[in-house]
């Protein structure tokens, strides 16, 4: 389907919806199909870190510490993703129903739209916990990671992480350690097994084929990322 069919078919769908009020099969038809597409985008940009790169361009800076980017990476993930992505889609039916909410007609379709909402709700959530002090509850640590292996920090946090996975998680994260958003996201995307088309559209590079290329630079020039994506390298 094509960018414009793809648009005409939200407008007809959004209409649809508007007219039964934002209720009914309709709305919930819709509405899931929100919430697979802010999940499927909204999930790898958190759990990478590109999300701050996302909110930085949309003129949201949020400059999180180390700390506080690694406790929104694996230990607040899931939460951060869910709880923005509900209020996305309570945001979406409350202006739409106000006159105000996502039209497809007005461009970018109804999918650009609910992801703007979510990175925004992201943002405003982030704000809050920041200013709560949220992310720091807990008897728990973290450890931060640099290129050169683990170096423990207390930094408070309100999850545990599962026992058995705390080494491979900390050997991953150190080889994360100084590379840059982009390919921070791109080594995340190989290593959980995205496809380069997916990754592609997530991180926007133009196309797969530039995905493989970056790759395989990355792979040169950083020895330590070899067989992350789980495929033997020749060096």
């Amino acid at each position: 389907m094509t960018e414009p069919d793809r648009h005409a078919v939200d407008q007809e769908l959004f209409e649809l919806v508007r007219k039964a009020g934002f209720e009914g099969p309709a709305w919930k038809h819709l509405a899931d199909r929100l919430v697979r597409h802010g999940l499927a985008v909204l999930g790898p940009w958190v759990r990478s870190g590109w999300i701050f790169g996302v909110a930085e361009r949309r003129r949201m800076p949020l400059r999180p510490s180390a700390q506080e980017r690694l406790l929104v990476e694996t230990r607040f993930a899931e939460d951060f993703v869910h709880e923005s992505v509900t209020r996305a889609l309570e945001r979406f039916r409350r202006d739409s129903l106000d006159g105000d909410g996502g039209d497809p007609a007005l461009g970018g379709g109804l999918a650009g739209w609910f992801v703007a909402a979510c990175v925004l709700a992201f943002v405003e959530q982030f704000r809050r916990c920041r200013r709560t002090g949220d992310l720091y509850r807990a008897d728990t640590t973290i450890t931060l990671v640099t290129e050169d292996g683990p170096d423990s920090m207390d930094v408070r946090a309100c999850t545990q992480d599962v026992a058995d996975t705390v080494v491979d998680r900390l050997a991953f994260r150190s080889r994360l350690a100084g590379l840059g958003d982009r390919d921070r996201a791109l080594a995340w995307a190989r290593a959980t097994g995205l496809h380069d088309t997916e990754i592609a559209y997530l991180f926007d590079f133009p196309s797969a084929a530039a995905v493989q290329q970056r790759w395989a630079a990355l792979i040169s020039a950083h020895g330590r990322l070899a067989g992350l994506d789980g495929k033997d390298t020749d060096r």
